[in-house]
């Protein structure tokens, strides 16, 4: 998952920030489609109601939640980083470093938060694998191949020699 290798803000982490929001937007964009297609198939069919793929919406959309959650964490991170940035202009002052101070903490705040949402939705996305994916069949219970295989012979035949 994106940023678990941000562990402190260097200065120049404004191009991390937008790696790991290209990221997350990415992952929320898929989930999101992915709930669409299925409430399509849903919706598609009137009269037909599918519980397994309504619970997969359900499922699809409240992990959608918690990625725009880290989405938003991480929009406001680089709010505070772009703080960081003008304020390392300044003339070096008690008052700078207590901004600087303030400003690494919301950062660092931002980005934890944006983590545990990211850890979250993973751990949503285990827990409802049952919802998302179809029950899996036995082995032994799936039915067996339509193709017929002819059974190997036990000694190679010699073709006869003709001279």
């Amino acid at each position: 998952m994106p940023l678990t290798g941000i562990s402190q803000f260097p200065r120049d982490s404004l191009d991390e920030l937008d790696e790991s929001a290209r990221e997350i937007a990415g992952l929320f964009i898929h989930i999101a489609t992915a709930a669409a297609y299925a409430d399509r198939e849903t919706t598609g069919r009137p009269g037909q109601t599918d519980e397994a793929t309504q619970r997969r919406v359900t499922a699809l959309t409240r992990v959608a939640g918690t990625v725009g959650r880290a989405l938003a964490d991480l929009g406001e991170a680089v709010a505070h980083a772009g703080g960081l940035h003008q304020v390392a202009r300044l003339p070096r002052s008690s008052e700078r470093a207590k901004t600087e101070r303030s400003l690494r903490t919301a950062l660092d705040d931002r980005l934890d938060s944006a983590r545990r949402h990211l850890h979250e939705a993973g751990r949503q996305l285990y827990a409802d694998t049952e919802r998302l994916t179809p029950p899996r069949t036995p082995r032994s219970a799936q039915a067996p191949s339509p193709v017929p295989v002819a059974p190997r012979p036990a000694t190679p035949t010699a073709t006869p020699r003709t001279h």
